[in-house]
């Protein structure tokens, strides 16, 4: 699968929809979402959908292409392409056997290559969907119950403990990992873990009506449930620990009458063993903790009502100065929906993200006569199309500078192109 296959697809779909989409567009009633854009999916009209959701099964399957080429790399250059599917349902228990809640059951597969580790050695994934055991995985069963006038939520069951915390609005609308998905520092200096990969956990949730929550957690950490050969791996053993998150978040204004923000701050500890990375002979730490700051406010509108305007948004993070490979990471960028009128879920969007690596761990590579690490930034580029009701499609441009951050690494410049399609 590669760019030409991939706009084939975009082309073919907005044939196909492109007035169908315009049509449905005018005639929504219902207030849209200023910060996300609900996909439709392909199959929403299909008679057997409808009877499941009339019995309260809600399902869902997704498949993402990833493909790109870089310019320049300490591997080399060329084509890579990632592909991830995920199917799964959400089921409302009360409708379906008498019981409030809501079960959600997923499975993934993920395949390809990508270019980060063909070509470039970068930290910071061109494709996003990527990684993780690159396999069929048991990626989530979950239950979740909402109590007290829907104000206390409790949750429990398999799945990644990044489905909950740590998200902002605006920063899936590109196509590496950088910004779309979690922080990175988290990620690679704890035992913080993203989706696809599930762990055994639960959270509280407290929602005020005024926009204000508060949420933590329990979930064990296992990062042997991340290799190849354990996409159905839901046994403790390997577990290292147990990763303990807080998180405290305000949002506001999530219609288009509002200029609509998301502010959170967030707290972890992970009480695994971890070792000193900037003296490896050292006893290992009793645990590894690091917090972090994520904001995304709109800016500007072209009128009263509407979906369409300037977003901007930051990220930052501090990792465990002992145990964390990146004592920092940043996010910053601005994303502009609907730049053209008659197109308002089309989304041009801007980022930059920089990853420091541990001064502890430099020192220690220059003491030993290493290749120094110092950080890593990236920018990206896009522009996504929402071709069709179910299918977006999203060319970019990006630039890594300092790969893996080293120095010694060519700066490389990369264009990919991502679909992603809602079945």
């Amino acid at each position: 699968m590669n760019f030409v296959s991939l706009t084939g697809i975009g082309l073919l779909a907005f044939i196909v929809n492109g007035s169908v989409s315009a049509a449905e567009s005018s005639a929504t009633a219902k207030p849209r979402s200023v910060d996300s854009i609900s996909q439709t999916p392909l199959s929403a009209d299909w008679a057997a959908r409808l009877w499941l959701q009339d019995h309260g099964v809600t399902p869902s399957a997704r498949i993402v292409i990833g493909s790109g080429v870089n310019s320049d790399g300490y591997k080399g250059s060329g084509w890579s392409t990632a592909e991830h599917i995920d199917l799964g349902a959400t089921i409302d228990t009360g409708k379906a056997v008498g019981f409030d809640g809501t079960l959600r059951v997923v499975f993934s597969d993920r395949f390809g290559n990508a270019i980060n580790e063909r070509s470039t050695g970068s930290y910071i994934q061109n494709q996003a969907f990527y990684g993780q055991g690159q396999n069929l995985r048991f990626n989530e069963l979950s239950y979740e119950r909402l109590l007290l006038g829907k104000r206390l939520s409790l949750k429990g069951g398999f799945y990644s403990m990044g489905n909950d915390f740590g998200g902002l609005p605006y920063t899936c609308n590109f196509n590496n990992n950088g910004q779309c998905g979690h922080p990175l520092g988290p990620i690679y200096s704890s035992g913080w873990l993203d989706n696809p990969t599930g762990q055994w956990g639960l959270r509280v949730k407290w929602n005020d009506p005024s926009g204000w929550y508060a949420q933590t957690g329990i979930y064990d950490v296992n990062p042997t449930r991340k290799q190849a050969n354990s996409g159905f791996r839901v046994s403790t053993k390997g577990k290292t620990g147990l990763f303990l998150p807080v998180e405290l978040g305000y949002s506001h204004g999530k219609s288009g009458e509002d200029y609509g923000g998301t502010y959170k701050v967030g707290y972890y500890l992970d009480t695994s063993n971890a070792d000193d990375i900037g003296d490896p002979t050292a006893p290992r730490a009793s645990h590894r903790s690091g917090s972090y700051v994520q904001a995304a406010q709109r800016v500007w509108k072209p009128e009263g009502d509407t979906v369409r305007g300037i977003s901007v948004f930051g990220v930052a993070t501090r990792a465990d100065a002992k145990t964390g490979l990146m004592r920092y990471s940043w996010e910053a960028g601005v994303s502009w929906r609907g730049v053209i009128a008659s197109r308002e879920d089309d989304v041009l969007s801007l980022a930059w993200n920089r990853l420091d690596i541990s001064d502890r761990l430099a020192r220690h590579q220059q003491l030993t006569g290493k290749d120094v690490q110092s950080n890593e930034q990236f920018v990206e580029l896009n522009y996504g199309v929402q071709v069709a009701p179910w299918l977006v499609l999203r060319p970019a441009v990006q630039y890594v500078a300092r790969p893996g951050a080293y120095a010694s690494r060519p700066d490389s410049w990369v264009f990919t192109l991502q679909a992603q399609a809602t079945l």
